[in-house]
């Protein structure tokens, strides 16, 4: 899965990374990483194996970690699945 965003830094220059990741948890991570450094997110989309784009709220990322929410909101699922 790729991900695909737009930042502004400090010095107003405009970014457009792209990073290629398996987890879902780690592409939010990072995106959560620029906003805390103090960058400014335009937009963020994700590109799935189908070749499907899937816009993400940029809204949504404040700089706070949301690895281990993830995790667990995963884990509850799973035991809920069993149950």
């Amino acid at each position: 899965m790729f991900l695909y965003f737009s930042l502004t830094t400090s010095d107003r220059s405009v970014n457009n990374p792209c990073v290629c990741c398996a987890e879902f948890d780690i592409q939010l991570e990072v995106l959560n990483s620029f906003v805390a450094l103090g960058n400014v997110l335009s937009s963020a989309y994700l590109i799935d194996d189908d070749g499907t784009r899937i816009d993400l709220p940029v809204g949504a990322f404040d700089g706070l970690p949301v690895g281990d929410l993830m995790r667990n909101l995963t884990k509850e699922y799973q035991q809920l699945l069993r149950a």
